[in-house]
């Protein structure tokens, strides 16, 4: 069976990739290289520009900004300039844009990442005063700081080092620190040092004794910070506090405290002679202003950095509360909304909810219930989906009002479709891999026999002419297969120079039985030297794709147009216009059409406008990967009611690469007396492969499996000259086979014949036949591999030879 594919990591990319976008501060837009046009952002962008996201995506460039440029040609390293851009009321910002080019999932676009300057100096100032501040403090306090890595190398000490332990700090830095730990703490030392790099944050203080530069062992209280995950610090904050001078600093703290205590009552004394009441009044009236600024800074930060948007109501039905992300979600404009009534705000958010009767009653019951906590999903007629959750709120324990939570969880529903998408898709490749070892093997059979009964010159030509069509279908059967494959991505790409006109040509049968009655296919095939280099099957898997998507387009009927062209485009690089041929398929339905938004996401994996079970978003997307591999670009002209038009330009194949394409040759195979040993569990493609080599003079070992197929070569003492097996077998895989058999026979040669093969699974180079083969094929690659593994040796000899 066929391994997962890497398409299951799609999903968990994409979720990272926007987990990281959205834990960025600065905002970061994702724009169309042609149009300008947004095609997504982070929610710094939306908090920035003051939209939300359904008004932000699809914005030109030119509406954000009056500094448009040409960003088409952006140096390989991106550019950052200056901008000033505008927010939905008309603000301004002082932005620094980092520029440059990504491939967004299969696409080429721009990145911009964009940076709020405007206080870039008053923070660089803040953060000089704020170093030297540190600085002065550090070589101020009594204590040592020290900074050391995991390993306990001293990377930073402050200069206390010198007059405490009598060491200049170029003595200590860049030694370790259980350099001068007692050797009796060293152990515990060790241990403890280990955990608190284990665990971020604050350790317990300990006591360690450290030599000075006499040699003598100095008690020390550590504190010890594990700031090794703070890239600005990178390591482990210690203060060391010498414990010598402890008793003597807390005799004069003692000291100091009954000085200032008597100070205080001595003067307290004379306040309270001369205005004792105002003194009390204003030293209570300074607390309580105190703890509610801290009070309401911190219930304002937590209520604004909270990614949930939060609605406080009290008993009497005011709003007492709410953050900037509750607005946000419900389009409330940035007004004063503290003091309003919550009928007020119900009048601008219920029409929002799909179920606005359902939103209301559910209220009404919560306030006839204060104290009951509720939870629930409010589905939002714009698509979105967010969680409710409400409580009461608490004040000395009497319920003082409700708190309402909402949450956006449109994005992670999204996730979850788009990975069960993804799942059926895998489904569909497990699916197409195991039908097409099968199906090749019957198709094997069938042409087989067919082909033996065409070698009968008894044959009467009527039955004759029967079998090379039955020959013939079996041929188209397996080109079938090879395109459910790739269409699974089970096949690996295989580019060669392919003539277009014929690609096209050979599809008209398939496509019209895929379009249904009332729907005419109008194939037009014009230009000559159509020759392109792309994988035939997957440029069929593009056409199939187009055509389905045209016949959706029509329910009512119309016409399908698919034709060919040249044509010659210039593209100005820099100062360079460079002059590029190309092969041009065009595919033109009278269809539906669509609108200047749909047209814009058409090749977004897993973006349909079809109903739910009737398309997976993946055909047009697919279609745009495979004009791109083929270095290739495709375009879309579509206007509602008017049908659709897409252009799929491919590059003009040189006569050069046509010069290179494989030639296959006709010629009949030449015999042979090699041993081969054939190990292939369809018992009639076994017996058919037997009888035709040994018409060629080879001596044929079969067996059914790779077991008996490892059997008979351990106990044939003879040399066996070719190894011709199948990949998927019951038991031992073929590949597993051939690594084993050349380990006991080293000199033995290998040839695959797989009715299917999922080649990047492979381990090795060994030559594949794919099924089904004709027999003259197989028989001109067996005495191919075994003449190419002789001159192979006998130059090996040779070499040998002259050494000697």
């Amino acid at each position: 069976m066929a391994q997962p594919t890497a398409k299951f990591a799609v999903p968990r990319a994409r979720k990272l990739c926007r987990s990281l976008l959205d834990a960025m501060n600065d905002a970061v837009i994702i724009l169309d290289p042609k149009s300008l046009r947004v095609l997504d952002a982070n929610e710094s962008a939306f908090r920035f520009y003051g939209y939300s996201k359904e008004e932000f995506i699809g914005k030109a460039l030119k509406e954000l900004t009056h500094d448009v440029r040409d960003y088409s040609h952006l140096p390989s390293h991106g550019q950052s300039i200056e901008r000033t851009d505008f927010t939905k009321t008309g603000g301004k910002i002082d932005f620094l844009v980092s520029l440059s080019t990504i491939d967004y999932w299969g696409r080429k676009a721009i990145l911009s990442i964009n940076r709020d300057i405007s206080e870039r100096k008053r923070i660089e100032s803040l953060i000089i005063s704020s170093e030297k501040k540190l600085r002065l403090l550090i070589e101020g306090i009594s204590e040592i700081v020290v900074i050391i890595d995991a390993e306990g190398l001293i990377s930073f000490i402050s200069p206390q080092v010198e007059r405490v332990l009598g060491f200049g700090v170029d003595e200590v830095r860049g030694r370790s620190v259980f350099d001068f730990v007692h050797p009796d703490d060293q152990e515990r030392a060790g241990r403890e040092y280990a955990k608190t790099v284990q665990e971020p944050g604050e350790a317990i203080p300990s006591v360690v004794r450290f030599r000075n530069h006499e040699g003598k062992w100095i008690p020390f209280e550590i504190i010890a910070s594990n700031q090794l995950h703070d890239p600005d610090v990178a390591g482990v904050i210690f203060t060391a506090r010498d414990l010598r001078f402890r008793i003597e600093a807390e005799q004069t703290i003692r000291q100091g405290n009954a000085d200032l205590d008597k100070h205080v009552e001595e003067r307290t004394m004379e306040l309270a002679k001369t205005n004792a009441a105002l003194r009390i009044e204003n030293q209570q009236r300074r607390y309580a202003e105190s703890q509610l600024h801290h009070s309401l800074s911190l219930l304002h930060a937590t209520l604004e950095s909270t990614a949930d948007g939060i609605l406080v109501i009290s008993n009497d039905g005011f709003v007492t509360s709410c953050n900037q992300k509750f607005m946000d979600m419900w389009h409330i404009p940035r007004i004063a909304v503290e003091g309003l009534r919550d009928t007020d705000l119900l009048v601008a958010a219920a029409p929002q909810v799909e179920d606005s009767q359902g939103f209301l009653e559910r209220i009404e019951t919560l306030k006839d219930k204060p104290d009951m906590v509720d939870f629930g999903m409010v589905r939002f007629k714009d698509g979105r989906v967010m969680e409710r959750y409400s409580q009461p709120q608490r004040v000395d324990d009497q319920i003082a009002g409700r708190v309402w939570s909402f949450r956006d969880v449109t994005h992670s529903r999204q996730l979850a479709e788009d990975l069960r998408q993804s799942q059926k898709m895998e489904a569909v490749g497990r699916l197409a891999g195991g039908v097409a070892h099968d199906f090749n093997n019957l198709l094997m059979l069938i042409s087989g026999y067919a082909n033996q009964l065409l070698e009968d010159p008894d044959l009467p030509e009527k039955l004759r002419a029967n079998c090379e069509q039955l020959v013939d279908t079996t041929k188209r059967a397996s080109a079938l297969t090879r395109q459910l494959l790739a269409f699974s991505r089970k096949h690996p790409a295989a580019p060669q120079v392919v003539d277009l006109k014929g690609i096209v040509s050979d599809m008209g049968k398939m496509l019209q039985r895929l379009l249904s009655d009332g729907i005419q296919l109008i194939v037009n095939l014009r230009g000559d030297n159509l020759t392109i280099y792309a994988d035939p099957s997957q440029v069929e898997l593009l056409i199939m794709n187009l055509a389905i998507n045209a016949r959706d387009a029509m329910p009512e009927g119309g016409s399908l147009t698919i034709a060919t062209s040249t044509e010659v485009l210039t593209e100005t690089k820099g100062s360079e216009s460079i002059t590029t041929h190309y092969v041009v398929l065009e595919v033109s339905d009278t269809g539906l059409g669509m609108s200047q938004e749909i047209k814009e996401r058409i090749f977004e994996p897993f973006f349909t406008t079809k109903s739910v079970g009737k398309g997976t978003g993946l055909g047009l997307s697919t279609a745009y990967g495979i004009a791109e591999q083929a270095n290739g670009h495709i375009t879309v002209e579509s206007e509602p009611s008017l049908g659709t038009t897409f252009r799929v330009y491919f590059p003009q194949a040189k006569a050069s690469a046509a010069e290179k394409a494989p030639i296959i040759t006709q010629m009949s195979p030449a015999t042979g007396h090699e041993t081969l040993l054939l190990a292939e569990d369809e018992a009639g493609i076994r017996a058919m492969t037997r009888v035709y080599l040994e018409s060629l003079g080879y001596k044929v070992l079969e067996a059914e499996n790779g077991s008996e197929a490892l059997r008979i070569s351990r106990e044939y003492k003879d040399p066996i000259d070719l190894l011709l097996t199948d990949i998927v077998m019951p038991g031992m895989r073929g590949d597993d086979l051939v690594r084993e058999i050349q380990k006991e026979r080293p000199g033995i040669a290998a040839l695959f014949i797989s009715g299917y093969a999922d080649v990047g699974k492979l381990r090795d180079t060994t030559p594949i036949v794919e099924k089904p083969f004709s027999f003259p094929e197989l028989g001109r690659h067996v005495r191919s591999i075994l003449d190419k593994h002789k001159r192979s040796d006998t130059n090996e000899g040779l070499q040998l030879r002259q050494r000697a």
